[in-house]
């Protein structure tokens, strides 16, 4: 289903569902005892994003940490399901798929029955516009239901307990606070965790790499010019991506990696194209090529990551890879990495930010996107430059 239509029906029809259990919730409404003093079922509820399942890392870990012993639970889109294995701290992941509207109504309904049946003691909404994981969260009724509520977006009485969304503040910091309804650590200050990455799936990175006669000793670059489709207006000009990279091939021999997924693959080859003929041979396009879990693999192999605010810069902030981004759209308070080695650009226009949670994070700009094309490349190799990187 198109991205377009799930957020009207989302937006529409949620709050009507929403309405409905909010009215039924009120006038049902009984004594409950919500301070669980033993968990041992969770149920952690999170569709869209995978830059915000990593930034969830940490609360994985604190969560697990409290309760070592507990039966953990995810449910989640199809397409994400590799970001929680990755973290490899969930004991069963349920992935819905949304591509046919009708099996998708009929898979939903199966699962909430039989995510009721569990009995969680308590469940976690980590989406913070969303209506329908509201009314999912309400439907399988855990014995304490934590979400959040936003006052751009109502989501009624779906859940016990609710905690403002802040916009001020780093997401995963939002998360980590949710902790403070089961009485766990907040500790902002953790390790980061080794992700699960199977041999096999290191093996086919290495040979592809080593294939394309990549592994020498000459810098690794990756590069994302890519944004989800969400929204497309996160986007670095393409343009300007191109002269950065003949830049870096130029000053330090990179070699350059572009990623994407295999619907990015046509976007990724029209860039590479742009290049000039002798340094085509420097630049390789791996959009498709990998899965999530192998791009993990690659990343910690690469000397820098050059990327528009999307998941993959989440996950290259997460392994500690310099980064280099580009906010306008959206802002670098929530989603910014904070690494000494990162470079966020963000000019912090008038009309930045302009991708808010309380329109659904849906917007187009009347502005020719001057936020993320007032970042020259120049500029950026001068950071990068004065970050020393390649020295």
């Amino acid at each position: 289903m198109k991205i377009k239509y799930l957020r009207r029906l989302d937006k529409y029809l949620g709050f009507l569902l929403v309405a409905f259990l909010s009215t039924v919730k009120y006038f049902f409404r009984k004594k409950r005892c919500y301070d669980t003093p033993e968990i041992n079922k969770i149920l952690i509820i999170k569709f869209w994003g995978f830059g915000s399942i990593i930034l969830a890392y940490d609360f994985f870990q604190a969560i697990r940490r409290k309760y070592p012993g507990a039966y953990i639970c995810v449910l989640t889109l199809k397409q994400n399901s590799q970001a929680f294995e990755l973290a490899g701290l969930i004991d069963e992941i349920i992935g819905i798929d949304i591509d046919n509207l009708f099996s998708f109504s009929h898979d939903i309904i199966k699962i909430i029955l039989s995510l009721r049946k569990k009995a969680f003691d308590v469940s976690f909404d980590f989406e913070f516009t969303s209506r329908f994981s509201a009314i999912v969260s309400c439907l399988i009724n855990a014995r304490k239901s934590i979400g959040f509520q936003y006052d751009g977006v109502w989501r009624g009485r779906c859940f016990s307990e609710t905690m403002h969304f802040q916009e001020d503040i780093r997401l995963r910091i939002s998360y980590l606070k949710m902790l403070y309804f089961v009485e766990a650590e907040t500790d902002e200050a953790l390790a980061p965790l080794p992700l699960c990455i199977g041999n096999e799936q290191k093996a086919g990175v290495d040979n592809l790499l080593k294939a394309l006669s990549l592994l020498t000793l000459k810098p690794l670059i990756g590069i994302n010019i890519n944004a989800g489709e969400l929204c497309l207006l996160r986007r670095w000009p393409k343009e300007y991506f191109v002269d950065l990279a003949q830049e870096l091939i130029k000053l330090y021999s990179a070699q350059i990696i572009f990623i994407g997924s295999q619907d990015d693959f046509g976007y990724v080859d029209s860039a590479i194209n742009l290049l000039p003929q002798e340094q085509q041979g420097n630049v390789y396009n791996f959009a498709g090529k990998v899965s999530l879990t192998q791009l993990a693999y690659l990343m910690a192999k690469f000397k820098l990551f050059i990327s528009n605010d999307s998941g993959p810069l989440h996950l290259a902030a997460y392994l500690k890879i310099p980064t280099v981004s580009y906010f306008g759209p959206e802002t670098p308070l929530i989603y910014g990495p904070q690494g000494e080695e990162d470079i966020v650009f963000y000019k912090n226009l008038n009309c930045s930010p302009c991708i808010r949670v309380k329109n659904y994070k849906h917007a187009s700009c009347n502005n020719n996107q001057d936020c993320l094309t007032q970042v020259k490349p120049g500029e950026v190799l001068n950071e990068i430059k004065r970050k020393r990187i390649f020295q």
